[in-house]
């Protein structure tokens, strides 16, 4: 049976060193996991020698540095660059979780800077768009999966299962239900990629796009969001709960349930 192949942005801490821990102990998984630099890749795999790898798993570290949108072309290369190196041909992509992401000072709106909007757009609403572009002639067609067989048995048959485009959000994004505190560049920058989660699920019948609020998790960005808040107390999500719900949601997302919705990682629906 052909491995469920996820690429995943933003991966030498956090919550996307989180899911590329809890991925690759997954059998028949693999992970192809997007650093910005050479350092970074290295970190990435020294967090990573002692996971226990599923029967089958394998990861492949993808050079592509986000702070500026790449061309969707750029990404695919890197991709390609990237599954090259060990010699395994990965020509599909089954899940794509736009995990990458910056933070920004928690600002009035009355007083955020031009840059930075400017900035936070670059790299958390125009480069996750980028790389769904890029990868996107890779995510189309039938996926093998293992079904039951009359008799009990288990054998490998072809089933429709659409791709899925996870955009790792943030409730500070939702125009309706704004958090108490200000959001800066960052809100604006969060609430257009939600945008365009729902419109790929909306122009896409054969996609699930949704968008996963992952808590307030206990990262160098959660942090910075207590310190911007002056909440002494901290995040008070761990990255290991955080990843455990995230990966519940994508798990479970499907055209009929959360596609074109943004999700909490307990699988509250959060408006818009």
């Amino acid at each position: 049976m052909e491995n469920t192949v996820y690429v995943i942005t933003g991966t030498n801490k956090g919550i996307g060193l989180g899911l590329v821990k809890a991925l690759i102990a997954r059998p028949s998984t693999t992970v192809v996991a997007s650093v910005r630099s050479d350092q970074a890749a290295a970190s990435l795999r020294s967090s990573v020698e002692k996971v226990a790898k599923g029967d089958g798993s394998e990861l492949h570290v993808m050079l592509l540095d986000l702070t500026r949108a790449p061309e969707p072309a750029r990404v695919l290369e890197a991709f390609h660059a990237a599954c090259a190196t060990s010699g395994t041909t990965v020509d599909r992509v089954d899940v794509v979780v736009s995990n990458a992401a910056a933070p920004f000072p928690g600002t009035p709106s009355l007083a955020i800077a031009g840059q930075d909007l400017r900035d936070a757009f670059e790299i958390n609403t125009i480069a996750p768009l980028m790389v769904f572009q890029g990868l996107w002639p890779l995510m189309g067609g039938s996926r093998r999966r293992r079904r039951p067989g009359a008799a009990g048995d288990v054998h490998v048959v072809d089933v429709d299962v659409p791709a899925k485009f996870v955009g790792i959000t943030s409730s500070v994004g939702s125009i309706e239900s704004q958090e108490p505190f200000p959001g800066g560049a960052y809100g604006p920058s969060k609430a257009a990629l939600n945008w365009l989660v729902k419109s790929l699920h909306n122009q896409h019948d054969e996609l699930v796009s949704v968008a996963v609020h992952p808590g307030w998790v206990q990262t160098d960005m959660g942090n910075h969001a207590a310190r911007e808040w002056k909440y002494d107390a901290g995040p008070p999500d761990t990255v290991e709960d955080s990843v455990k719900g995230v990966l519940g949601v994508i798990d479970g997302a499907s055209r009929d349930t959360t596609s074109g919705k943004l999700v909490t990682q307990t699988g509250e629906i959060v408006p818009w």
